[in-house]
């Protein structure tokens, strides 16, 4: 069997050259002399073994902080950036996954723009007061069983159109919908035949926004634990909050062996949607992506 392949920069036929620390097999090109291996997930740009990379997994679902767990596990921090931007991405779309069912309460919260380049100031050079183009909307979705979702819609005040945009994929078999009275919120749900309860107004006070005040709570605290973080990076962290927020909701929240078994499975499913992502992703990559830049620059 030959070991000759074509090269992936000229398409000329290659030759085995030897292997990676890793043990993988690397090839180098008769005509550009460029060498390259096969493998186009992100891991094979890693430099450190697998155990090291789940040991990092699971350090962002202790939620410890980067340089933390750079510091345990002897990395550079650069290299603890770039691995958690790869484990970002292999969930870029996993809220497209969840599909919410029951009672759904549907909410937003908001998050200052505290970067100087995308803030909007008065001629004289001092903030916008009141809920302006400063606060970056986030719309927050989730059942009475706890599943939730959070996605970043604008700048200010979410309109009925970023509502269906973002969220009607993620509409299941509902029972109700349940809101707190505002009229973008009212104008995406007239879209299901279904009841539509103001939980401010309900008279029975059968329901309450406990449950998605307290989710805005984690949402802050997390954020503020990462606070330095970049705000074009900031739906890359909702979405591992989610994901990770899902899959403790998922086992028993009481049962602490059963939390340390969800933590583990989460370690191994985040570890095999690194290896899936098929896109090769290198540290430049990494450092252009544009994250929600469009929705930061974009003032409606």
């Amino acid at each position: 069997m030959s070991n000759k392949i074509s090269c992936p920069s000229c398409g000329y036929l290659s030759y085995k050259n030897g292997k990676t620390r890793l043990g993988i097999q690397r090839y180098r090109c008769k005509s550009c002399s460029k060498t390259f291996i096969l493998d186009q997930s992100p891991s094979k740009h890693f430099r450190h073994r697998a155990q090291t990379i789940k040991k990092f997994i699971g350090f962002m679902i202790d939620d410890v902080t980067l340089d933390v767990a750079a510091r345990n596990l002897k990395i550079n921090i650069k290299t603890a950036h770039y691995y958690r931007y790869i484990i970002f991405h292999s969930l870029m779309n996993y809220q497209d996954e969840v599909k919410l069912t029951g009672s759904i309460i549907i909410d937003e919260t908001f998050i200052s723009i505290r970067e100087k380049k995308y803030k909007i100031l008065r001629p004289d050079g001092k903030n916008i007061r009141g809920l302006s183009f400063n606060q970056l909307c986030v719309i927050t979705m989730l059942n009475l069983r706890g599943l939730c979702l959070a996605k970043v819609s604008s700048r200010g005040m979410a309109q009925p159109e970023d509502f269906i945009r973002l969220f009607n994929q993620n509409i299941g078999s509902v029972k109700q919908l349940l809101h707190d009275g505002n009229p973008k919120q009212v104008q995406f749900m007239n879209q299901f035949k279904t009841d539509k309860i103001n939980v401010k107004k309900d008279e029975r006070e059968e329901y309450s926004t406990i449950i998605v005040d307290s989710l805005h709570s984690n949402i802050k605290r997390y954020l503020f634990k990462h606070a330095g973080y970049r705000l074009k990076n900031i739906q890359h962290y909702l979405n591992f909050f989610v994901y990770r927020y899902n899959q403790l909701i998922l086992s028993d929240s009481k049962n602490k062996t059963e939390q340390l078994l969800a933590k583990n499975q989460m370690i191994s499913d985040l570890f095999s949607r690194v290896k899936k992502v098929s896109k090769s992703i290198t540290y430049k990559t990494y450092l252009d992506n544009q994250g929600i830049t469009a929705i930061l620059e974009n003032h409606r």
